[in-house]
């Protein structure tokens, strides 16, 4: 018989397909199997190096090392279960890592030669055994297909094993680059583990640099951080330029006692965010068991587009409950009660505890980041208290936004305050409430091109209102007309003439020209008192304006209206000249009347007569038609001007 083998791997071709070559993706994810065998082998410190030259990856720890019996017993059987038959807490009072012994055949996803070297303390003799043995995908392939038996790695001869103690692994023939792993091996270790440091005496290094808690490389970015926890407390101070800071419980379960350490925060800006990071990580015993909670939850608030954060969930991994990390020990399984409760916790506790806080201390900085642009602050000052309360709204809107381009933020900014202003117009502010993210301004971008749509609005927003009250005269009786005409007219002088925009009075000369007027005697009998409505003094577009209105049924000759203006207009130029010497006055009187003046057979001769002592009339029924008319283009193309409400509404 020939000599039996030192090393003995029984494995199917299948399995190491399935378990070792496709188990994992990435090189740190390879590297995290090894680190965490050798804290569960009570090793100090981890020394990796990375020989790009030779691509070679050599992973060394000064942990208890292996005999050969633990070598052929545990190391070598895959599937070995390590929680059913070894202490579970190791001498140096640590919980291990390790379960389902699969791990070390991710090795073979990255590297077609391994070779391990390990000594083994033997305790009181002192004595140390040198064992080594190397492993090549080929080959394993090679005697599994031929049928042969088992597969026997090739030993390494004492005198080629240098190590003094604990496990050396060196990876060759190496499936993927290295040229630019250290510096990402070394970030992506530091985000897998929580339990490096001094602090739990275990130290890991890429090239002779240790890993720190800072290689993770967001905690300076952080804006806005929730710990879970008295005990989670450092993780906030190491947030050194975060604006605020506040605890949780982190209490999932209190029948259960399940419960959570670590933190979650969200970045300044959506520039400091890298690829793939945007993620909640689960860690259990200082590990990482799932990649990414935030996934599973399907967050959608614009906050979570901001989020990171580490969260440590011990009871997800109990020694005597069943295993739910998945075979590739980077997910949970999601039918599983405990990761149910996690993540009910994470959203309804922690998640919309973090959506309502970030908005509002994100409301807090946006004013005073909005503000930095002089020309943004030169706006805001000029609006009122309840506008500049929907501006900070605008504000933190815009800053919320994921925006890594500034430029672009400017855009957000420009099209912003166009659609305010717009919002303004129409007592609609409230809209800004319901913009949501990026796509929410495109849509703004898309109405408010220019200062000419503004214009636009500002159009639609005055021919509007003047359209409600024309609607008022519509279908009612001739004599309800003069009440309503006197309601609206003084105030509204577009009505007589589309160009005035606004009626204007000097309160102080009303009240003189209201004086002399009073004094005049215009002669009017019993019956013509009473069928005085009233008289008015505006001025607009530059011109003073007498208006005076009759009622609707009251006939009366043009002589007798000359009579009673020219004693008003007399007046008022008494006034004028007294208050203004020095400039020039063109007064217009304006009559309103139910029908046209006495005799009705001489219109033409009447308005002369009228327009001699500068004086016009116009009936009630032609001052809507013609207020109407002159609209008729607006309200001919309403839908078209209504276009920009309607995308507004959409919002």
């Amino acid at each position: 018989m020939g000599k039996t083998a030192e090393y003995e791997l029984t494995i199917d071709l299948n399995t190491l397909k399935h378990l070792g070559i496709g188990l994992y993706s990435n090189i740190p994810a390879v590297i995290s199997e090894v680190v965490a065998n050798s804290w569960d082998a009570d090793a100090t410190r981890v020394d990796i190096d990375i020989d790009t030259k030779k691509r070679i990856i050599t992973i060394a720890d000064d942990g208890c090392g292996m005999s050969k019996t633990e070598i052929n017993d545990k190391y070598l059987k895959v599937g070995y279960p390590k929680r059913d038959k070894d202490p579970t807490i190791t001498p140096k009072g640590r919980h291990v890592m390790g379960r389902k012994g699969i791990g070390k055949l991710s090795l073979f996803s990255i590297a077609d030669t391994i070779e391990v070297h390990s000594v083994k303390d033997n305790g009181r003799s002192r004595t140390f055994e040198k064992n080594g043995f190397i492993m090549n995908t080929d080959k394993i392939e090679e005697v599994i297909r031929a049928g042969k038996g088992p597969y026997h790695p090739k030993p390494v001869n004492d005198k080629n094993i240098k190590i003094k103690k604990g496990t050396t692994i060196i990876l060759s023939d190496l499936k993927k680059g290295v040229n630019a792993v250290e510096i990402f091996l070394r970030k992506r270790l530091a985000r897998r583990f929580s339990i490096i440091g001094d602090e739990y005496d275990f130290s890991v290094s890429v090239n002779d640099i240790p890993i720190t808690i800072k290689d993770r490389d967001y905690f300076k970015k952080i804006e806005y951080i929730w710990y879970f926890g008295e005990e989670s407390k450092s993780y906030a101070e190491l947030c050194i330029n975060s604006r605020k800071q506040m605890k949780i419980d982190g209490i999932v379960d209190r029948e259960n006692e399940y419960r959570i350490t670590g933190w979650v925060g969200t970045f300044d800006e959506q520039k400091s965010i890298e690829e793939g990071n945007n993620t909640i990580v689960i860690l259990a015993w200082g590990k990482l068991i799932h990649e990414d909670v935030l996934k599973d939850l399907k967050e959608g608030g614009v906050f979570s587009k901001y989020l990171i954060g580490e969260i440590r969930a011990d009871f997800l991994d109990v020694d005597n409950k069943e295993d739910i990390v998945t075979s590739d020990r980077q997910s949970l399984k999601e039918s599983d009660p405990r990761f149910g409760k996690l993540r009910k916790y994470v959203q309804d506790e922690v998640l919309k505890v973090i959506q309502s806080k970030w908005r509002d201390w994100r409301n807090e900085n946006a004013e005073k980041k909005a503000l930095e642009n002089p020309t943004i602050k030169k706006w805001f000052d000029q609006l009122g208290p309840d506008n500049k309360k929907y501006a900070r709204i605008l504000f933190s809107k815009i800053e919320s936004i994921p925006v890594p381009d500034p430029e672009y933020k400017k855009e957000l900014y420009k099209h912003g305050i166009l659609a305010f202003e717009s919002l303004a117009l129409k007592d609609n502010l409230s809209a800004l409430n319901n913009i949501g993210d990026s796509a929410d301004f495109d849509l703004i971008k898309s109405i408010f091109t220019s200062m000419d749509e503004l214009e636009a609005v500002h159009y639609w927003q005055i021919t509007r209102n003047r359209v409600e009250i024309l609607k008022k005269f519509e279908n009612i009786v001739p004599t309800a007309q003069e009440k309503l005409i006197q309601e609206y007219i003084f105030d509204h002088l577009w009505l007589l003439d589309s160009s005035w925009e606004r009626a204007s009075t000097d309160a102080k000369m009303e009240e003189t020209i209201y004086k002399e007027w009073r004094k005049l005697d215009v002669k009017l009998n019993a019956e013509e008192k009473s069928g005085r409505i009233d008289i008015r003094y505006r001025t607009a577009a530059g011109k003073h304006i007498i208006i005076e209105l009759k009622k609707y049924d009251k006939k009366i000759k043009a002589t007798q209206i000359v009579d009673q203006i020219r004693k008003y207009r007399s007046a008022l130029e008494k006034c004028l000249k007294k208050s203004y010497p020095e400039d020039e006055h063109i007064i217009e009187v304006i009559c309103i009347l139910g029908s046209p003046p006495e005799p009705s057979g001489q219109d033409k001769e009447n308005r002369e007569i009228l327009r001699a002592v500068g004086a016009r009339y116009i009936t009630y029924d032609q001052l809507i038609r013609q207020t109407t008319d002159s609209y008729k283009d607006y309200l001919d193309k309403q839908k078209e001007i209504n276009r920009v409400q309607v995308l507004i509404d959409s919002l």
